[in-house]
């Protein structure tokens, strides 16, 4: 019944939906969802799948991309996790679209993997990260969490929970022989910048138009960088946001995901 009620209710947004729904939710198990048109099979007991079941995962972030993107496009979606980015980009760009999905953790691929082949989705999904360089990088998990976001980021002590295969952005769109990028989405945990710099030429040359960005000053400090060094590179390369953003208070704790075009 609960299933059958919130199929109803996830198109819907309203005013304290999440907290809602997350009451009556059962905190673990397998659900199957209809999202974008879509099947997904979701695990209840990870946050953002959850969201996604629930019809809550960044609804502002999801509005601006759907306004976005239109037949045709070419989009790269960088840290896919389960798919929900190339969900939204499968039912918008249609038959005639390029959808590229990057997901390093073999849990969230598998998942990935399944959307699409369940789907019948033309995606062309990779099992690796990317970074600066081609070679191997470390991918770390907090045990205990709820939320599979797992980072190429070493903290807290943690030993790696894999080791993964890492390219650079430059190299894949060359061997994709893709010229154009028309959305590149990307939230990484704080490895964004290292994408970027493997992504140096295409970034310079403009052959990227637009960029979803997560902005995790947290990550990104134990990265080197910060939430505001990250703005800088891509302002750098003459993207622009959307909508306004107060640069200067981007949340220590947190993150912010903005859209910015050329």
């Amino acid at each position: 019944m609960i299933d059958r009620a919130i199929a109803v209710i996830r198109p819907f947004r309203f005013r304290g939906k999440y907290r809602l729904l997350n009451f009556v939710t059962p905190d673990e198990g397998i659900r199957n969802a209809q999202v974008f048109g879509l099947r997904f099979e979701l695990d209840l007991g990870d946050w953002i799948q959850r969201s996604i079941y629930l019809g809550t995962f960044e609804l502002f972030e999801t509005r601006l991309v759907a306004g976005f993107l239109a037949p045709g496009m070419t989009v790269i979606d960088v840290g896919a996790n389960v798919g929900y980015y190339t969900a939204l980009a499968a039912s918008r760009v249609g038959s005639k679209g390029r959808i590229f999905a990057i997901e390093p953790d073999a849990r969230a691929f598998a998942r990935l993997k399944k959307l699409i082949s369940e789907n019948h989705l033309p995606v062309s999904a990779s099992n690796i990260g990317l970074g600066e360089k081609s070679g191997e990088e470390n991918l770390y998990r907090s045990p205990d969490s709820r939320n599979n976001t797992p980072t190429m980021i070493a903290h807290g002590g943690l030993a790696p929970t894999a080791t993964v295969s890492v390219r650079r952005l430059d190299d894949c769109m060359d061997e994709w022989e893709m010229t154009h990028v028309d959305l590149l989405k990307i939230d990484v945990e704080g490895w964004e910048p290292h994408v970027f710099r493997g992504a140096s030429r295409a970034l310079e040359s403009g052959q990227i138009s637009a960029i979803l960005c997560e902005f995790n000053d947290h990550w990104l400090r134990a990265s080197g960088s910060s939430a505001q060094g990250l703005w800088k590179m891509l302002t750098g390369f003459v993207f622009r946001p959307t909508h306004h953003v107060d640069v200067e208070r981007f949340p220590r704790d947190g993150a912010v995901n903005c859209l910015l075009v050329r």
